[in-house]
């Protein structure tokens, strides 16, 4: 898997390969964080990954010049993509365990985009939203970025759609 942009920019790196783990393609990373860059300046701003998985989206936001925090619940896959970061000789600020509690710890007002891609069949998606506002997680002009299958409807009431694009089978959402 390589890096698409920033200062590790073609960077190759070995990402967890496990069944479960489906890691955002790279046309599909380079449209999020192009969208991204015309909605925020990345400097000093923190991304959450929330579903870890592969480590990529964590790796491709920290290149582009954002603190990242990874989130795990596998700890054979967050271990992973703790050995991602190395190859970069960079240290992995992953926590381990339950994405949704670890993310309440850290405290309000904490994200400024927070990246979700769990297992699609799970419940996550809502649990995960509920989660962000019920506890305040997002800074106030803070971003969330869904990817999901097309025909997954996720409901985010709470939140404002911002924009949605489609990459194949995939669908990205972006909500304030």
């Amino acid at each position: 898997m390589q890096i698409t942009g920033g200062i590790y920019n073609s960077r190759k790196i070995k990402t967890a390969e496990y069944e479960n783990i489906k890691p955002t393609l790279s046309k599909t990373r380079q449209g999020i964080f192009n969208t991204l860059s015309s909605m925020i300046n990345f400097e000093d701003k923190v991304f959450y990954d929330l579903f870890a998985g592969s480590g990529i989206m964590g790796l491709e936001a920290l290149s582009r010049g954002f603190k990242v925090i990874c989130f795990e619940k596998d700890r054979k896959t967050a271990l992973a993509v703790q050995a991602a970061y190395k190859s970069l000789n960079l240290t992995a600020d992953i926590y381990f365990g339950d994405s949704l509690k670890n993310i309440i710890k850290l405290g309000s007002n904490s994200a400024d985009v927070i990246f979700i891609d769990p297992p699609y069949e799970s419940d996550l998606y809502e649990l995960a939203l509920k989660t962000i506002k019920t506890n305040n997680i997002l800074k106030k002009d803070g971003i969330i970025i869904l990817e999901h299958p097309i025909e997954k409807q996720i409901p985010y009431d709470d939140f404002k759609l911002i924009k949605s694009k489609t990459y194949g089978n995939k669908q990205i959402t972006y909500l304030n």
